[in-house]
């Protein structure tokens, strides 16, 4: 059975998770439990929260979503090698021996202008390093696409703006043929992974027992499917951290309403004095006017924030509502006491306190306490200016607050490899009475090792200008 579970806080999933667990373990104790997360440091925050609640935690995988559907390809599936020919790396490696035969080709010409001048290939390692990149977003979001193209087919989105990616596309795939591997790829095995689950009335002996699918935010459509057709032989749950307890999925942000209207907007041009034309131009002008309205009406946009800020829930619950499930929803209440908190109320309830007669009556108005530090910007020059300010921050909250621990905090980061020298400097050299304990997940592998970076960048001293510092 496939179910999903909604909550907007995340510990009520965790303790539901617990719980699942609690009440029906696995009859193998040597059986590992799965469990679907979409980042290292989820996992590992989960890792810590299961061995809160049960003393320890062992026994557990938390494999990431692609690698676990390869997985099942290749439990399920015949002659699926365990590691795919078209993975990111082998892909560069393959284009950048292709290019260079193909640029005398007319529609390769835009490529063969930026490999101009490339003596060192190191253009040519960027440009098949980014094209395989983009061939493994469409293997994942735009499968249709690489079976029209081993079809014979064209793709009306790309046919005039990029020719050469099927041409290149198609290359590719013969050439991993001619190397003896195997042409099996995601895009390829979709279909006929679930086909064969549909259709197979029996047990899988190869299917983990159960599934948990903890802290994903968003999930490409077909690997949904494929966790549907999973669903059909073994229980999967599905825990989805939900802000809004209605349905949300075609909330739309006011900007985006505002420039559909502008995009769809007809002109009609006239020549000296045709009154006519000009009087169905301001008709057509007034009634896109009222259509822009309509779409910007409250009922509409749902809450302007959620709206703008929270695209991929929006797109992931649209996708789940898609599919036939069972769904349990486990919402709580948020008290309005404070600032973050109206605003949490405002998104669970799909409120919107931005209309102007709202703004106008006082009655609507939220009072926010002058002491309400909830939720704080801070504009800094720099990012260990930013680092800084958070160290400062934390000391003042664990200052106010004697129950809170580290443990309790998690800092969110965009780009945690850009703000990792910053970090160590700031939190692994504070003094003492200063220290606070930290760790930093989900960074790359030469972030991890300061002598792989070490080496890396003795590799790269003769194309490199360095500082008399840095030297």
């Amino acid at each position: 059975m496939f179910t999903v579970y909604h909550s907007n806080q995340v510990d009520v999933l965790k303790s539901l998770l617990v719980e699942l667990i609690r009440i029906s373990p696995l009859e193998n104790p040597f059986e590992k439990e799965q469990i679907l997360v979409q980042s290292p440091g989820m996992s590992q925050w989960l890792k810590m929260e299961l061995a809160k609640e049960f003393g320890v935690a062992a026994n557990i995988d938390f494999p990431l979503p692609a690698t676990f559907i390869w997985e099942m390809f290749t439990q399920v599936l015949p002659d699926v090698p365990k590691r795919s020919a078209f993975n990111k790396e082998a892909m560069t490696w393959k284009l950048m021996h292709l290019l260079p035969g193909l640029l005398n080709q007319e529609v390769f010409s835009p490529l063969a202008q930026y490999l101009k001048d490339d003596s060192d290939h190191s253009k040519l390692y960027q440009l098949a390093e980014k094209i395989a990149d983009i061939f493994d977003g469409y293997l994942v979001y735009r499968p249709e696409w690489i079976a029209s193209w081993e079809a014979g087919q064209s793709v009306p989105e790309l046919e005039d703006e990029h020719p050469w990616q099927p041409i290149l596309w198609q290359a590719l795939y013969d050439h991993t043929v001619s190397l003896g591997q195997s042409p099996c790829h995601r895009a390829n095995l979709y279909e006929h992974f679930i086909d064969t689950l549909a259709s197979f009335n029996g047990n899988f002996d190869h299917l983990p027992k159960r599934l948990f699918v903890f802290g994903i935010s968003s999930l490409p459509p077909r690997y949904m499917d494929a966790l549907k057709a999973i669903g059909e032989h073994i229980d999967v749950h599905l825990m989805f951290t939900n802000p809004c307890r209605y349905y949300w999925g075609e909330v739309r942000d006011r900007k985006y309403l505002a420039r559909l209207a502008a995009k769809h907007r007809q002109h009609v041009v006239w020549q000296d004095d045709h009154s006519e034309v000009q009087g169905e131009t301001e008709q057509l002008k007034g009634s896109l006017e009222d259509n822009v309205i309509d779409e910007l009406h409250t009922d509409v946009v749902g809450n302007s924030l959620l709206a703008s800020m929270g695209k991929l829930g929006r797109d992931n619950m649209y996708l789940l509502s898609q599919l036939e499930s069972h769904e349990i929803e486990a919402f709580v209440d948020v008290e309005r006491d404070s600032l973050l908190h109206q605003l949490q109320a405002d998104i669970l309830n799909l409120e919107e306190h931005q209309d102007d007669q709202q703004i106008e009556n006082s009655h609507h108005k939220q009072v926010v306490s002058l002491g309400d530090k909830s939720l704080s910007l801070h504009a800094c020059h720099s990012p260990m200016r930013e680092v800084e300010v958070l160290h400062d921050q934390l000391l003042a909250m664990f200052d106010a607050d004697p129950t809170l621990k580290p443990r309790d905090i998690i800092v969110m980061v965009a780009d945690i490899n850009a703000y990792s020298p910053a970090i160590q400097a700031v939190f692994g050299n504070a003094p003492g009475e200063r220290f606070i304990p930290y760790s930093i997940s989900d960074r790359t592998a030469d972030q991890e090792s300061p002598i792989l970076a070490a080496f890396m960048q003795l590799v790269n001293l003769p194309n490199t200008r360095c500082l008399a510092s840095e030297l």
